[in-house]
C-alpha cells in the first residue's frame, strides 16, 4: 500500500506565476517548486500549501509509511477546462506513483470541488484545508483587503459583479438627466444634475467598477492590436462588430425611450421603468448577440470553410432567451395593468411557448450535429 499526499492548484498559480508544470512529483521537485512559487509571488497561498503537503508527507514518512508527495495544477480557467487538465494530471500521477490512497492537501472551498474527480478514482484516506495565518491589526486587515480587490480572480467573482448591478442601477436613474438633454432644456438638466448628484456617482462609480473587473483599458488596447492583424487577414470581426456595437446603442435609446414615460404615481416608478427598458430594447439586443456571434460563423467559412457545431446552438439559445425574457415582462406587465402594454396573456403564451420551442430544437439539432458542416461550392454538408 501506498499514500500519496496530492497537493491541488487548481488555478495554476505554480503555472502562471513559478512557470513549473504540473505534475510535479516527489519531495525534492515539489520543495523546488514551492520556493519557485514563492519568490514570483512570496504572498500566494498555494505556497504555504505545497509546504503543507510536504510536512504531512514527512510526518507519514517519519510514522513508517510508505509515501509520496505531489502536486497537480489546473488551468486559469477554472471549471471544466481546469478540471479536465487536473484529471489527466491525477492519473498520470496515479500511474507513475502507483498509490493506492490519497490525502488531498487544498487552501480554500475551490480547491475541494475537485474532490469528487479524485475520490472516483482512487480511495481518499483524508482532506486537509490550510488556512494562512493572518495579523489581526486594522492596518493588516486593510492591506489584504486591498491585495484581495487587485487579484485577477476576486476582481472577476467579487467587483464584477457588483459594478455591473450598481452600473444597471445607475443607468436607469440617469433617465431625468437623459430625459432633460433631450428636450434641451438647460435648466432643468442643471437642476436635475444639482438635485440629483448621488445618482452620478452610483453611475460613475459602477463604470469604474466594471473597467478594474474587466480591465477594459488593457482589452480595448490588445483589441487594436487585434484588429490591425485582422484587417490584413481578411477577418470580418471588425464590421461585424462595429454593426453590433451601433445596434446594442440604438437598443440602449429605443429601451430608454420606451421607459421615458409619463406614470401613475400608484405604479413602482424604478420597476415599472425596468419592465418598460427591457421591453423596448431586448430584440435590438439579441440582433446585437447574434450579429457579434457571427463574426465567428463568417472567419470559420471564409478561412476554413467550416460552420463551428456551437453557432446553431448560441443562436438559437439567444433567441429563446429574448421570447422567454419578454414573454416573463409583458406577463408582469400585464398582471399591473400597465396602461401602455396593449398586449393580452394570449401573447404572452405564444411568446414563451416558442421559446420552449427554439430552445429544445436548439438542442436537439446540436446533439444530432456531432461535427462540424462544411462547406463547398457544391453546396451544404456534413
Amino acid at each position: 500500500m501506498k499514500v500519496l499526499v496530492l497537493c491541488i492548484d487548481r488555478d495554476d498559480d505554480l503555472g502562471r506565476k513559478g512557470k513549473i508544470e504540473g505534475p510535479v512529483i516527489g519531495r525534492h521537485e515539489c520543495i523546488r517548486a514551492a520556493i519557485e512559487l514563492g519568490l514570483a509571488d512570496p504572498e500566494d497561498a498555494d505556497t504555504n500549501t505545497m509546504l503543507a503537503a510536504i510536512s504531512s508527507y514527512d510526518e507519514l514518512v517519519k510514522r513508517g509509511i510508505n509515501a509520496e508527495v505531489a502536486t497537480i495544477t489546473g488551468d486559469v480557467q477554472v471549471g471544466y477546462v481546469s478540471d479536465m487538465v487536473l484529471t489527466k494530471q491525477l492519473e498520470e500521477t496515479l500511474e507513475v506513483t502507483m498509490a493506492t490512497s490519497v490525502v488531498l492537501v487544498g487552501n480554500g472551498a475551490e480547491d475541494e470541488y475537485i474532490f469528487p474527480m479524485v475520490s472516483s478514482r482512487v480511495k481518499v484516506d483524508s482532506v486537509r484545508n490550510v488556512m494562512v495565518k493572518q495579523s489581526k491589526s486594522a492596518e493588516s486587515t486593510i492591506y489584504y483587503a486591498i491585495k484581495m480587490i487587485k487579484d485577477e480572480k476576486t476582481r472577476k467573482k467579487l467587483i464584477a459583479p457588483l459594478g455591473l448591478i450598481l452600473l444597471a442601477i445607475g443607468t436607469i436613474l440617469m433617465i431625468p438627466f437623459l430625459k432633460a438633454a433631450y428636450a434641451m432644456d438647460a435648466m432643468l438638466l442643471v437642476d436635475e444634475i444639482s438635485a440629483g448628484w448621488p445618482r452620478i456617482v452610483v453611475f460613475m462609480l459602477g463604470i469604474y467598477m466594471v473597467q478594474n473587473a474587466f480591465r477594459v483599458r488593457e482589452s480595448f488596447s490588445g483589441g487594436v492590436k487585434r484588429a490591425r492583424r485582422s484587417i490584413y487577414q481578411g477577418d470580418v470581426t471588425i464590421p461585424l462588430f462595429l454593426m453590433a456595437a451601433i445596434i446594442f446603442v440604438l437598443g440602449i435609446v429605443r429601451g430608454i425611450q420606451a421607459a421615458n414615460v409619463e406614470l401613475d404615481p400608484l405604479f413602482n416608478e424604478m420597476y415599472t421603468r425596468t419592465l418598460l427598458f427591457l421591453d423596448g430594447s431586448f430584440y435590438w439586443f439579441m440582433a446585437a448577440t447574434l450579429i457579434f456571434e457571427a463574426r465567428r460563423m463568417a472567419n470559420a467559412v471564409i478561412q476554413r470553410e467550416l460552420v463551428p457545431r456551437g453557432f446553431w446552438l448560441i443562436s438559437m439559445f439567444m433567441v429563446a432567451t429574448t421570447f422567454l425574457v419578454l414573454g416573463g415582462v409583458h406577463y408582469l406587465m400585464y398582471s399591473m395593468d400597465l396602461p401602455v402594454y396593449e398586449g393580452d396573456l394570449v401573447q404572452v403564451y405564444v411568446e414563451i411557448s416558442i421559446g420552449f420551442i427554439i430552445a429544445i430544437g436548439g438542442a436537439v439539432i446540436q446533439k444530432r450535429m456531432k461535427v462540424e458542416t462544411w462547406v463547398s461550392k457544391e453546396g451544404w454538408r456534413r
